[in-house]
């Protein structure tokens, strides 16, 4: 990998490599499967620190898509229980405070308010006066006063 003429920062932000055989892979890629042997089927090699140009090991894991995802929108996870965090208020909550958008594929898709600010946002959209007005309350969202 130091022949700078087979390594080169790609349009999508990750460093690719030219193998001998001519083709073209992430270098993220082959510095896990050189620690860990072949990525399973399916799984994807996350950055941790979100840097796709940091490939030390030591920065890198193997995770399944739905966590992928999940750790590129800010989710975290504590203790088994995934956390994110309301676009409206800020507040962090398990992922059942937030009103389900839909399923896909068998999987419950949440919106990226809290119940309280996404029950805020219905009543604005429906012209209700004032969203988080004195005649529904002030908003404090799922987390107390």
């Amino acid at each position: 990998m130091e022949n700078t003429q087979n390594r080169w920062l790609g349009s999508d932000g990750y460093i690719q490599v030219k193998l001998d055989d001519g083709r073209i892979i992430g270098e993220h890629r082959i510095v896990w499967e050189s620690a860990h042997g072949p990525i399973p089927p399916g799984f994807q090699i996350h950055h941790i620190n979100h840097d796709r140009t940091d490939n030390r090991l030591d920065n890198l894991e193997c995770v399944d898509p739905q966590t992928h995802k999940r750790l590129h929108v800010g989710h975290r996870q504590l203790e088994g229980i995934w956390l994110k965090t309301c676009t409206g208020c800020g507040w962090q909550g398990p992922e059942d405070q937030f009103p389900t958008k839909g399923y896909r594929n068998g999987k419950r898709m949440t919106r990226g308010n809290c119940r309280s600010c996404e029950r805020d946002r219905q009543r604005a959209k429906k012209g209700w006066a004032g969203g988080e007005s004195s005649l529904f309350g002030s908003h404090h969202g799922p987390h107390g006063a």
